[in-house]
């Protein structure tokens, strides 16, 4: 079990350049990128979807072919899609309207070639159209949730050491694109306990997949600093613990990122008593490399908060919320450090819990979620730009204040 190191390999990591948080760094200005007009023969195959082991992807048009047309002035009927991994086609069984990537997919680039499903005739040129390629595809991420579907998922402990899952099924919306898409219908499952016991451990943290099964995981602490590995089965359980680290009982807040320093792969954040703040990068098979300083001051915060990537850039984002209620956002560069640093509001510390738990509507861009003074559970997201934060929305749920915390 485990990614390989070769496999590893073939993701092109940055090389790691380490900074310090600094609280008082000007925001970069948010800025979006234009898009490109569509080619004349119709629009470009365009993928939604995010590129984590785990997520589903699927293409984002109806494409028509504008423009192309048989002899006889009609369309052609229909189009082809195909799925390829660094350009080349993959096997048939993967194929279709969805693709679910796998363990196999990490490191590697995917795309989408669409074309009419009857051949080009007069007015009709080669009208094949090929989406740009994704970036190499990542280690899960704890947005990818817990029951192998690449959902939202809360997981909850609640005082008395029970873990609690509430899992979502999103059902696709097809049809024309207009305003948000692709459109998806969610509905809560059946909550389901999945753990007990876990009042006797300390900090319990999600860092993705951690492993390198495909399948995302528990980070947790016991009383006497030793750090354990609880694999997740990829159906809400989990496999047998691990033991994979010490002496972690001098930091006072631990968190995972998801991927901070832009190899693939999860790792996590840890901050001392003193301030300074420590990135484990993960090696992709349960282990470790090298640890780094990343920060200091980070003792005026009470809260770390990891979202992963909000804004589906690449790189992840961190929250944290000071001791007066102050939100702050901290944009790493996803090469190891950070690129800037804003307080985005006030008025956080009514807050009796703030998470990242993925996307509520099964997105691309992730959300904030946050238990108010009344137990009521609401969502706060930041779109394409991370300047702001939109919210709060929902409620989405009631009587989340059982909850000792989310992860």
């Amino acid at each position: 079990m485990g990614i390989s190191r070769t496999r590893k390999a073939i993701y092109a990591a940055a090389t790691i350049m380490v900074g310090a948080a600094s609280l008082g760094t000007v925001p970069a200005s948010a800025t979006v990128p234009a898009t490109a007009p569509a080619p004349s023969l119709g629009p470009t195959a365009i993928i939604d979807g995010v590129p984590y082991v785990g997520a589903e992807l699927r293409k984002q048009y109806d494409y028509d072919y504008i423009g192309c047309k048989n002899p006889d002035g009609t369309t052609p009927n229909g189009y082809t899609a195909e799925w390829l991994r660094d350009g080349v086609t993959l096997p048939p069984d993967r194929q279709g309207e969805v693709l679910k990537l796998l363990p196999a997919d990490f490191g590697h680039r995917i795309s989408l070639r669409v074309h009419p499903s009857t051949p080009a005739e007069a007015n009709c040129p080669d009208a094949t159209r090929v989406s740009p390629d994704t970036a190499p595809i990542k280690a899960s991420s704890r947005a990818m949730g817990w029951t192998g579907r690449g959902n939202f998922e809360p997981l909850g402990r609640m005082q008395d050491g029970r873990l609690m899952l509430y899992p979502r099924t999103y059902t696709y919306v097809p049809g024309s694109c207009e305003g948000p898409c692709p459109k998806y219908e969610g509905s809560w499952d059946e909550p389901r306990q999945v753990g007990q016991g876990w009042d006797a451990m300390g900090f319990v943290f999600s860092p993705g997949d951690f492993d390198g099964d495909g399948f995302n995981d528990l980070l947790a602490t016991d009383a006497g600093g030793g750090l354990f590995l609880y694999p997740g089965n990829g159906e809400g359980g989990w496999l047998e613990r691990r033991y994979v680290g010490q002496g972690w009982d001098i930091f006072d807040a631990i968190e995972g990122p998801g991927d901070f320093n832009g190899d693939g792969t999860n790792d996590v954040l840890a901050r001392d008593a003193a301030g300074d703040l420590y990135l484990y990068p993960g090696d992709g098979e349960g282990g470790w490399l090298p640890r780094s300083k990343v920060g200091q001051g980070w003792q005026v915060m009470d809260k770390i908060i990891t979202g992963g990537d909000m804004n589906g850039d690449g790189p992840v984002e961190v929250f944290a919320r000071d001791w007066n209620g102050h939100l702050s956002i901290y944009r790493a560069d996803g090469r190891g450090g950070w690129n800037s640093s804003a307080v985005i509001s006030s008025g956080w510390g009514t807050f009796q819990d703030i998470a990242g738990l993925g996307s509520f509507a099964h997105q691309k861009y992730n959300d904030l979620f946050a238990v108010n003074a009344t137990g009521d559970l609401v969502t706060y997201s930041t779109g394409a730009s991370t300047a702001v934060l939109w919210g709060p929305f929902g409620p989405v749920g009631i009587g989340w204040n059982v909850f000792r915390e989310l992860l």
